[in-house]
C-alpha cells in the first residue's frame, strides 16, 4: 500500500507565491513526521490529500487510484485538523458512530477502552467537554477508523503533558495493531522525535529533506571551534555548510553528512544533532547568524532529499 503525491501544486491566488509548488512524496506504511515552520505549508499539504483542498494542477494516488472525486478512495483517508465539528449537542458514542459512517465503520471496543485511558464516558456530551477532551476524542476517532491513511495536524493542541504522552503510547500501540500511513504533522519535534519512523521537512515552499528519523545523526554535523580553524577543516574535507553562527572568534558551522570527530583536528568540538536541532538548522536561522545559501547551502538539500521510501522535491508555502 502506498500514497503517491505527484508533481502537487496548489495556487490560492494568482499574484501570490504557489502554496504547493511541484511536491512529489511517497509514502509507505509507517509514522511519518511532517515538519516546518508556519507557512510551510503543512496543513495545506495534508488538507489536499484528504480531499479538502482541490490542487491547482497534479494528483494523489492511493495504490494506483486518484483520490479526487473517488467516494472509495476518499473513504481510505481520514483527516484530523483543527477545524472542530460544531455538534456539541452530540454525545461522544454518537459522535464516534458519525465519524464511522463516513469511514466504514468504528471499531467501538477499542475506542472505549481508549476514551477510558483518558476518563472520558461515551455518554458524556461532547460539547460539554473541554477543548482538549473535545481533541482527545477526534483522534480517538481517527485511530479507531479502519482507514490506511490518517493524517494528523497539530494533534496535540490542547492536550496537556499526560495527555500528549498517553496518546503517544497509543498511536505506536494503534500502528503496531494495524500497520498503515500515518503523518504527524507537529510543532513539538522533540515529544515525537521517538514516535516517528520517517521525517518529511518543508521549508519556504520547497521539502528540503525526506529520511528515516533514526538515521538523523548522519544527516548533518556540527563543528565548532575557532573559526580559522573550522573554516580550513571544512575547505579541506569539501564539507557543505548548512547554517554558521559566529561569536567573536568562535564559529558554530553546522555541515551536511557524518563527520567523525576523529578525523577533525585539535580544537574543534564534533557533535551530532537531534531531530529538532537538524530542522532549526536547515529550515532557517533559529537563533543563529550567518546561514549559508547557495552551493552548499540549506537550499541544496530540496535537491538531495533523502528517496528510501520518500521522494521529495517541490514544497509549499501556506501553514
Amino acid at each position: 500500500m502506498s500514497l503517491i503525491i505527484n508533481d502537487l501544486t496548489k495556487t490560492f491566488h494568482k499574484a501570490s507565491a504557489p502554496a504547493l509548488d511541484h511536491v512529489n512524496l511517497t509514502l509507505e506504511p509507517g509514522i511519518h513526521g511532517l515538519f516546518g515552520r508556519n507557512g510551510a505549508g503543512k496543513s495545506t499539504l495534508l488538507a489536499t490529500i484528504a480531499n479538502r483542498i482541490l490542487p491547482t494542477s497534479g494528483d494523489v494516488e492511493l495504490d494506483g487510484e486518484d483520490v479526487r472525486d473517488n467516494e472509495h478512495a476518499q473513504a481510505r483517508i481520514h483527516l484530523v485538523n483543527e477545524t472542530l465539528p460544531f455538534l456539541f449537542g452530540m454525545r461522544v458514542s454518537s459522535f464516534l458512530k458519525r465519524e464511522g459512517r463516513y469511514c466504514g465503520g468504528i471499531d467501538g471496543e477499542a475506542a472505549a477502552r481508549m476514551l477510558a485511558a483518558f476518563g472520558i464516558k461515551e455518554n458524556a456530551s461532547y460539547g460539554g467537554l473541554s477543548l482538549g477532551q473535545r481533541q482527545i476524542v477526534r483522534l480517538v476517532a481517527g485511530l479507531c477508523l479502519p482507514v490506511d491513511v490518517l493524517l494528523l495536524d497539530e494533534p496535540v493542541n490542547g492536550l496537556d503533558a499526560a495527555n500528549r504522552e498517553r496518546f503517544y503510547r497509543l498511536l505506536i500501540a494503534s500502528f503496531a495493531e494495524r500497520p498503515r500511513v500515518i503523518v504527524v504533522s507537529t510543532h513539538i519535534i522533540d515529544e515525537v522525535a521517538q514516535v516517528v519512523e520517517r521525517a518529511v521537512i518543508l521549508d519556504h515552499g520547497r521539502v528540503v529533506d525526506a529520511f528515516d528519523a533514526g538515521d538523523v545523526a548522519s544527516r548533518a554535523t556540527v563543528l565548532v571551534g575557532d573559526e580559522t580553524r573550522v573554516n580550513a577543516f571544512v575547505d579541506a574535507e569539501g564539507l557543505q555548510p548548512v547554517a554558521v553562527e559566529r561569536m567573536g572568534r568562535l564559529a558554530t558551522v553546522t555541515v551536511r553528512g557524518h563527520v567523525d570527530e576523529r578525523d577533525a583536528p585539535d580544537g574543534i568540538a564534533v557533535s551530532g544533532l537531534g531531530l529538532q536541532d537538524y530542522f532549526i538548522r536547515v529550515t532557517g536561522d533559529g537563533g543563529t547568524t550567518g546561514k549559508m545559501t547557495g552551493a552548499g547551502g540549506a537550499e541544496d538539500f530540496a535537491g538531495n532529499a533523502a528517496t528510501a521510501g520518500a521522494t521529495a522535491t517541490g514544497g509549499d508555502r501556506d501553514a
